[in-house]
């Protein structure tokens, strides 16, 4: 009797051990690529509001650049204008690296969610993100990013038909790049995302410019059409600028796809 006993404790030792090997033998999944906030999208998907998702939702990363032949570090960017390249190690499929006042930030990929996750403990919030589609990342940044363009798809790419103040109408079509084709006045375009850009206390701003311009303005979307506004600055002019919207200037609104 003790014989099958025995048997049976040996197979699953053996068993263990090979599930053991395989386990730790495992390929890591591919984690090269870029990483969107996804809560932010979402909510900005929604609100087509920056700063309305800006008062609303903490946040200080925007998008994760990772590629595993630069050595052992991650890119983090701001949304508007600052990367960090933090240190960090990898084991399988986890990032740990020192990420805002915590010690140390585990960011896990899970499989089944197909996400990037971690938990800041110095805020008690989690983040995710999510893998950015080829078709968003921006070639012409350094280094590239994909936040920029995902912003502007979700705020202002399309065709528009313009209507300014004592004008006919014109009509312009704004790329997800920044770009704008159609337009005699203006060419280009950058939303404002956060405090590195310009502080509008009764809405978003957006830059828009040209070769020799970039002007600066407030607007609000609504529906199928966005106000574009003049910006007053109300502190003094010693001071970083602070802003309230002035006059309604132009208004786009969205021509509906063929």
């Amino acid at each position: 009797m003790k014989k099958p006993l025995l048997l049976t404790l040996v197979m699953c030792a053996l068993l263990y051990a090979c599930d053991t090997k395989k386990q730790e033998t495992s390929v890591p999944a591919n984690l090269d690529g870029h990483w969107l906030n996804q809560e932010y999208l979402e909510a900005l998907e929604t609100s087509h509001s920056p700063k309305n998702v800006a008062n609303n939702y903490t946040f200080y990363a925007t998008e994760l650049i990772y590629d595993h032949t630069k050595g052992d570090s991650i890119m983090v960017f701001n949304g508007q204008a600052e990367f960090a390249t933090l240190p960090m190690k990898r084991h399988g499929d986890t990032l740990s690296l020192k990420l805002n006042q915590d010690d140390q930030t585990d960011i896990v990929y899970s499989a089944s969610t197909k996400t990037l996750t971690f938990t800041d403990k110095e805020l008690n919030r989690v983040f995710r993100f999510v893998r950015a589609d080829s078709s968003l990342i921006d070639k012409s940044f350094t280094p590239k990013v994909a936040f920029p363009s995902a912003v502007n798809k979700a705020t202002f790419e399309g065709k528009w038909d313009i209507y300014e103040h004592l004008s006919t109408q014109k009509s312009g079509d704004f790329s997800r790049f920044g770009t704008i084709k159609g337009w005699d006045k203006y060419d280009n375009y950058t939303v404002c995302v956060n405090g590195d850009c310009v502080a509008n206390e009764d809405g978003d701003v957006i830059f828009l410019g040209a070769k020799d311009k970039s002007d600066m303005y407030g607007f609000r979307s609504k529906g199928d059409s966005i106000t574009i506004f003049e910006l007053k600055q109300i502190n003094d002019e010693d001071e970083k600028p602070i802003y309230k919207q002035g006059i309604p200037l132009m208004l786009l609104k969205k021509t509906p796809n063929p």
